[in-house]
């Protein structure tokens, strides 16, 4: 039997909770909160502008890391389609230099500016050749430093040709993968590191989303 009511409230909180232990959890609960120290706990939810300034910072990070961009051309076909939504991530390029392969988003250089395309545009092409590449194609065949690449990811029936060039610092090689239907950089030249804003991770089409 518990000590009587009385004496309840001049024993320390330990002993109270041990005296009533018999009762049940939401009863000592209700003891526990009407104790004088306890009675003064109270849940503060974060306020309309506190969220809302969560929320900005949320997306503001995000931006920072990733974006979704919209494929508006077939250059990119058949790793990319017309309407395709494709994600650029923005942290591989902190840790390492683009590589071949990549396909990357950038803005676009100052060749296209000149010829009344907004500076605010963004491509979407592959790297084929880095600072200091020497890349040609003969006979239809991509070559990058003496070495034919294997291609499996170009449209079918590609022709063009290209002269031997090397790349200069600071400059990568960017062409689509439907190498018929694609203004890179066999029309305007190497492509400025420092205009490359990201590197294709994924994409998913419009149905997919719907």
């Amino acid at each position: 039997m518990g000590p009587p009511r009385l004496l309840r409230g001049l024993l320390p909180l330990p002993q109270l909770l041990s005296a009533d232990a018999w009762l049940p959890c939401s009863s000592r609960l209700q003891l526990l909160l009407s104790h004088s120290h306890y009675s003064r706990l109270t849940l503060r939810w974060p306020s309309c502008a506190d969220a809302f300034k969560l929320l900005l910072a949320l997306l503001l990070v995000s931006a920072a890391l990733a974006e979704v961009r919209y494929i508006a051309s077939s250059s990119m076909a058949p790793t990319l389609r017309p309407a395709d939504r494709a994600v650029a991530e923005k942290i591989t390029y902190l840790f390492r230099r683009p590589s071949i392969g990549d396909i990357v988003f950038f803005r676009v250089p100052t060749a296209l500016q000149n010829h009344g395309i907004n500076k605010d545009v963004v491509f979407i092409k592959r790297i084929l050749a880095t600072p200091g590449d020497f890349i040609e194609v003969r006979q239809g065949q991509l070559i990058v430093n003496g070495v034919a690449l294997k291609e499996r990811y170009t449209a079918s029936h590609a022709s063009y040709t290209m002269e031997a060039m090397r790349l200069p610092e600071g400059h990568v090689f960017v062409m689509g993968d439907n190498r018929n239907n694609s203004c890179d950089s066999r029309a305007w030249g190497p492509l400025p590191v420092s205009n490359i804003i990201g590197r294709y991770m994924m994409s998913f089409t419009r149905t997919s989303i719907q």
